[in-house]
Order: C-alpha cells, then sequence, then structure tokens
C-alpha cells in the first residue's frame, strides 16, 4: 500500500501515474511474491485499463476484469 506520497491512494481517487491521470479501481495485495502491492486503475474516460506496482512500472491491460483480476 503507497502510504508516503502526496496523492490519494484511496478507492476513486485520482493520480498521475507519469504523463498518465488515473482512478484507482482497486488494491490488490501480492503476498508472497516480495513486491509491493499491486493496483488496478482506469483512464478517466473509462476506455483504458492498467496494473501498476510501485517502483517495477506500469502497463495496460486488456480489460477492466484483467485489472482486477487476482491472478494475472
Amino acid at each position: 500500500m503507497i502510504n508516503k506520497t502526496k496523492q490519494n491512494w484511496t478507492l476513486g481517487a485520482t493520480v498521475r501515474v507519469g504523463f498518465l491521470q488515473l482512478r484507482v479501481l482497486a488494491l490488490i495485495p501480492t503476498p508472497g511474491n516480495y513486491l509491493p502491492d499491486e493496483y488496478a486503475l482506469e483512464s478517466l474516460d473509462g476506455g483504458k485499463w492498467y496494473r501498476f506496482t510501485p517502483h517495477n512500472g506500469i502497463y495496460r491491460v486488456a480489460s477492466r476484469e484483467a485489472a482486477l483480476s487476482l491472478n494475472f
């Protein structure tokens, strides 16, 4: 969970990742892989979905279901 930032990473909040402005859909816990928890994000127009792991990057996924999936 991101907690040392000036941005609000709660559900429904708008955040900036690089030059993208995105809405937080969910926090996805990642126990056992030794990486920070992931975030499911959505473009403000609702047409593009992303997964974001702090310090490891962001990548686009094909659907909202894929963004929210625990087994991605």
